[in-house]
């Protein structure tokens, strides 16, 4: 009996089904596809990306769930979004991080080993509450999602490196 290739069969047939309940702005909606791997580093927290840089990158951005932690102490507020991702896309993404609820892409270009870039997760991370939970109306002041995020980055850094 012949065989086929793989990349030969038909598609099987699947679907996905995926809920949102906390309304978002249609900006923050993210998708992503392709061939990935996964480490968990808690139990909301999982980092993605190509097979051959996902050690790197869960240890990397193995902070998440430490950075989340205080975030919630600092605000006063729970992470309201369930599960939070970090997605380790290929070299060609352009920008160091892009918060999605759920799910923050970023660049491989933080992969340096020692966690000193992290620093862009805690601000994406800063997002779930700062432009992901509350933001503005219109465009026009959309520099206030990014002011309060820096703001709540700092806080989240400043106590999660035993200060303020």
């Amino acid at each position: 009996r012949a065989r086929t290739h793989p990349l030969t069969r038909p598609p099987v047939p699947s679907r996905h089904r995926f809920a949102q309940p906390v309304p978002i702005s249609s900006y923050l909606i993210a998708l992503c596809a392709g061939h990935l791997a996964s480490r968990e580093v808690s139990p909301r927290c999982r980092i993605w990306s190509e097979p051959s840089v996902v050690d790197a990158a869960a240890h990397e951005f193995g902070e998440a769930e430490d950075f989340l932690g205080v975030a919630e102490r600092l605000t006063g507020c729970p992470y309201v979004w369930g599960r939070y991702d970090v997605l380790c896309l290929p070299p060609s993404f352009p920008y160091g991080g892009m918060e999605n609820p759920c799910l923050t892409f970023a660049t491989p270009t933080l992969l340096a080993g020692d966690r000193s870039l992290a620093d862009v997760i805690a601000h994406e991370i800063a997002h779930s509450w700062t432009g992901n939970l509350v933001t503005n109306a219109t465009w026009e002041h959309f520099w206030l999602n990014e002011g309060w995020t820096v703001w709540l980055e700092r806080k989240i850094l400043a106590q999660g490196k035993g200060g303020v």
